[in-house]
């Protein structure tokens, strides 16, 4: 009983760390740290930016992408956008195709390859300072590259400055997907205080040119960019004045398929830069991956055992009833997934039908990870 007791509460202590205890660690010790005071930069010498927008079939949203791009508050002359469409089989290339003389190059990878690869086949093109990588449902903020920019000029230190992606409500209803992305943009804003982010926003980043190098087709743009950052001795911040728009997902169905294409390359992209786990090399950086990644990625390791300890203690009372509101909470989002595949979407089941998708999405990933299985290709979730 001892045992099953310990097992329990160490199941607690490391969901609540990673929860709570990680950020309040970080956000004590950035507490008295100057802040920086994000202003667009104004000067005479703009660098070069090329934005490249990987789109696979994305005829419902890649005009309104062009369109924020020819709205950016940059100059014309030191900014331009490379589609790259992986072997669109709708409309994309046709409308891209309209905008080639508006500083919008078309380029169309085939066969159908992923985003890596699509990012691999137009370094050559790159005859600039810095690369935007966004995403082609990602709208921009009229502002947000003069902001980037700005943040990454303010210290020398800094290679890569991530936005911040907002998430407006779909026509179809809410995931929970807002609510872990508010969580997660001020993890990311206490990170980038305290040392460096270690994963940025895919669909909103800046880099330095020399820096975004070729990278595994099966890699995570958006983690292994920054890992590469910070294996060179520099650091990457957040901006989260700096922002771009897209729809929530619709249900967390949705966002199930989504987590389990992240997360599984991720575990994939730590292996190729366990150096960074290094304690005695990289003590900041290995103790915002373990904290903020790691326990992230093996959290249904801890609500099992979590879930069977009490489960062996049910003849004490205070287990029976953690026991009894796990199966609540639990139940509350099994039903809630089956509502939402049934296009019924009760309000009251968003975050537990959330939780339990989260959770689902961890486990198959590291079960994909540990069966070696790689993916490089996409299908949007719009």
């Amino acid at each position: 009983m001892i045992f099953t007791q310990t097992l329990f509460w160490f199941s607690v202590a490391a969901l609540a760390y990673h929860l709570a205890g990680y950020p309040l660690i970080i956000a004590i010790l950035t507490r008295f740290r100057k802040r920086y005071n994000p202003t667009p930069e104004e000067t005479a010498e703009f660098p070069r930016v090329t934005i490249l927008c990987p789109a696979r079939n994305e005829e419902d949203v890649i005009e309104a992408k062009i369109t924020s791009f020819l709205e950016l508050d940059y100059p014309h002359d030191r900014l331009n956008m490379i589609v790259i469409s992986d072997d669109s089989e709708d409309a994309t290339n046709e409308i891209v195709s309209r905008y080639q003389d508006q500083r919008v190059e078309l380029v169309i990878q085939k066969p159908r390859q992923g985003k890596q690869s699509a990012h691999n086949l137009v370094l050559p093109r790159l005859d600039c300072d810095y690369v935007f990588s966004t995403d082609a449902n990602s709208i921009f903020a009229p502002d947000a590259l003069k902001l980037l920019v700005a943040r990454m000029r303010s210290d020398s230190r800094l290679a890569l400055v991530s936005g911040e992606l907002r998430l407006t409500p779909g026509e179809g209803g809410k995931s929970g997907e807002g609510l872990y992305w508010r969580y997660e943009s001020w993890l990311k804003k206490l990170d980038s205080d305290f040392h460096s982010i270690i994963g940025a926003n895919g669909s909103i980043f800046l880099i330095r040119r020399d820096l975004f190098q070729r990278v595994d087709p099966q890699s995570v743009d958006d983690f292994e960019r920054v890992l590469t950052v910070l294996k060179n001795g520099f650091l990457a911040a957040y901006e989260p004045q700096a922002n771009v728009f897209e729809e929530e997902t619709e249900s967390a169905r949705q966002e199930i398929a989504r987590k389990i294409r992240i997360i599984t390359p991720q575990w994939f992209v730590l292996e190729r830069n366990l150096a960074l786990l290094n304690p005695f090399r990289y003590p900041a950086t290995s103790f915002q991956l373990v904290s903020h990644k790691l326990l992230r990625w093996l959290f249904f390791v801890f609500v099992l055992t979590g879930f069977l300890a009490s489960a062996f203690l049910l003849q004490i009372r205070f287990y029976r009833v953690i026991f009894l509101l796990q199966c609540l909470i639990y139940g509350l989002g099994v039903l809630g997934l089956i509502l939402q595949a049934r296009g019924k979407r009760p309000p009251f089941f968003y975050l537990p039908a959330y939780l339990v998708g989260m959770i689902w999405s961890s486990l198959v990933a590291f079960v994909r990870y540990l069966q070696r299985k790689k993916t490089a290709t996409w299908n949007p979730v719009r």
